[in-house]
C-alpha cells in the first residue's frame, strides 16, 4: 500500500463531520501524515447579486469552525492545516483541493440523504466519490 503523506478531511461541522476527524486521524498517526482540514464557503447572494458582507460573515464563520478542528487534531498530536476555499459547490472545492494539493486520501462524513433525494439532488459525497482520483473514506452518519 502506498504511504498516506496528506489526507483532506473536508467538514461543515456536524457530528458525523467530527465522526469522520477521528479516522482521519486514526490513518494520520501512523502515517506521519498531515490532515488538510477543508472548510467551504459558496458566495452568498441575495436575488443574482452577490452580498459580500454576507460572503465574509460566512467565510468567518467557517475559519474559525476549521481552525478549532485543526487545533483539535494538532493538539493529539497529528500535523493538521486549516484551510478555507471559495467554491461555486462543496464537491468542486473538495475536488479542486485535492487535485491542487495532491492528496492521498479524502475523508469525509455523509448525511445519509434518502435515495430519493441523492437521485434527485444527488449529494457532496456521491459527486466527490465519482469524480475523485483518490480513495475516498466515507463516514455514515452517526447516532445522536
Amino acid at each position: 500500500m502506498p504511504r498516506i503523506r496528506t489526507i483532506l478531511y473536508p467538514t461543515d461541522g456536524s457530528p458525523t463531520a467530527e465522526a469522520a476527524a477521528r479516522f482521519a486521524e486514526d490513518i494520520a498517526r501512523p502515517q506521519g501524515a498531515k490532515i488538510l482540514v477543508l472548510g467551504i464557503v459558496r458566495r452568498a447572494f441575495v436575488g443574482s447579486v452577490e452580498n459580500e458582507k454576507l460572503t465574509r460573515a460566512v467565510t468567518t464563520s467557517v475559519r474559525e469552525m476549521v481552525e478549532v478542528e485543526a487545533a483539535k487534531l494538532n493538539q493529539t498530536g497529528v500535523s493538521a492545516e486549516p484551510l478555507i476555499v471559495l467554491a461555486d459547490s462543496e464537491h468542486a472545492g473538495i475536488l479542486d483541493v485535492a487535485a491542487d494539493r495532491n492528496v492521498d486520501m479524502i475523508v469525509m462524513g455523509t448525511h445519509g440523504s434518502s435515495a430519493l433525494a441523492r437521485t434527485v439532488l444527488g449529494s457532496v459525497a456521491d459527486r466527490v466519490v465519482r469524480h475523485a482520483d483518490v480513495p475516498i473514506l466515507l463516514v455514515p452518519p452517526v447516532e445522536g
